[in-house]
């Protein structure tokens, strides 16, 4: 009997136990499932909590107070809706039904009716004059969200600016080039000689102007295309390796459980006296683990692309290596685990709990980004990092460093030869 009657034997009675596969493959993906929905991401569907809620009071009712609303509207990750009244607002608020309240006056269309591009912009400081006090524009927020408050009035401000600035444009003395520029117009037209009465033509507020309405056109045309086009959610980028990574090493207990029932049945130790090597016994306890390893995380790739949408990276033939290391260090962990555990209670009480400690040092239950600078060397200690540190580099950037995937996929073979070298130690000193 070689290591191939063994393996076959091992893989036959893996896929019948349905507890194993339950583990192995439906949990993961079941956590994938509950962390998308949370995220509000699931087969394209975008869930509210993860944009902006933003109430509008409009007390002004004018063309530049709706251009300002339709330009935070147009704006990915941002949902405007129009709130009546002051006391609705800070109603809404304290219900936590939208996230800011932009409160515009009655006196901001005179306001801005007199601004001129010098009185927006300091030209010798380099920075804007006026703010949105200025322009009679309040931010509501609720108190513990002073950098939310902080976000939403740079915004406003932004959306401000664009709206008045065109008209500003056309009320100033400033050079012809530099008007131009503010109003948007880019045509061969624009860079003609313009007299100083065109420059200082004004026009009725409440009038739609052609510039207005094609920046208008353009803003939306352009948010909406980005709405179409948008990303996969990012989140999958780290959830989906975090996961793989950490139930790629709950093999530990699996396999320490199947040594456990081969003793317990006494096949083990028949196996030992039967005519084959003990390289050819190694190999068959664990190339069938190492097989569930690696279509386990072929299968939680293929359901993040397939459910998720999740990218494979720039070049995915990167995620070959990584997958195979990582699997090689679990099944190495594995079989040192098994020839160390004895009762099932042990796999319990020592198994799992270096299968779980290990995960939430390394980064598998957050960003390893997240962690504080200690541990994460501390965790650099765990085969689980040098995993996730692979992935990242491989799925988020454009241009992955091959040499960092390298070093990583290194340092886990050197874990898998390490510890499948101390399990065979242990083994071949093993009376069972």
């Amino acid at each position: 009997m070689g290591f191939l009657e063994i393996t076959r034997k091992d893989l036959t009675l893996l896929v019948r136990d349905r507890r194993a596969l339950v583990v192995l493959l439906l949990l993961p993906m079941a956590f994938i499932c509950i962390l998308g929905l949370s995220t509000g991401r699931l087969l394209g569907w975008r869930n509210d909590n993860q944009l902006l809620k933003l109430g509008v009071v409009d007390n002004c009712e004018s063309h530049h107070s709706d251009l300002i609303f339709s330009r935070m509207q147009a704006i990915d990750g941002i949902k405007t809706v129009r709130v009546a009244t002051l006391a609705e607002a800070e109603e809404r608020l304290n219900d936590r039904d939208i996230t800011a309240a932009v409160v515009i006056g009655k006196q901001f269309e005179s306001t801005v009716a007199t601004l001129n591009p010098q009185d927006i912009f300091d030209v010798s400081e380099a920075r804007m004059k006026i703010s949105l006090k200025d322009v009679d524009i309040q931010i509501l927020s609720r108190p513990a969200a002073a950098m939310v408050h902080s976000v939403v009035d740079q915004l406003v401000l932004f959306c401000t600016l664009q709206a008045v600035l065109p008209d500003a444009a056309r009320r100033s003395t400033v050079p012809s080039k530099v008007a131009d520029l503010l109003m948007g117009n880019s045509s061969s037209e624009a860079t003609e000689p313009r007299s100083t009465d065109e420059l200082t033509t004004t026009t009725d507020a409440n009038s739609t102007t052609p510039v207005d309405s094609e920046n208008k056109t353009a803003t939306t045309e352009v948010a909406e295309a980005g709405r179409e086009a948008e990303p996969a959610n990012p989140v999958y980028q780290t959830l989906v390796p975090a996961y793989t990574v950490m139930f790629a090493f709950f093999l530990v207990p699996i396999m320490g459980r199947s040594f456990i029932a081969e003793r317990e049945l006494g096949t083990l130790r028949r196996l030992r006296i039967a005519p084959i090597s003990a390289i050819d016994l190694v190999l068959g306890k664990t190339i069938p683990f190492l097989v569930i390893s690696l279509a386990q995380s072929a299968a939680l790739f293929l359901f993040g692309r397939l459910l998720f949408g999740m990218s494979w990276g720039s070049q995915p033939w990167l995620l070959f290596p990584i997958v195979a290391c990582t699997s090689l260090s679990a099944t190495g962990m594995g079989l040192l685990i098994a020839t160390l555990v004895r009762t099932d209670s042990q796999v319990s009480a020592y198994a799992n709990f270096l299968v779980i400690t290990m995960a939430g040092i390394s980064g598998c239950f957050m960003p390893r980004e997240w962690l504080p600078e200690v541990m994460q060397t501390i965790s650099l200690g765990t085969p689980h990092a040098w995993s996730l540190i692979a992935y990242h580099e491989a799925l988020t950037s454009q241009t992955p460093n091959i040499s960092t995937i390298a070093r990583s996929c290194g340092v886990l073979s050197v874990y898998a030869a390490g510890l499948a070298t101390l399990g065979c130690w242990k083994m071949s000193g093993s009376r069972d």
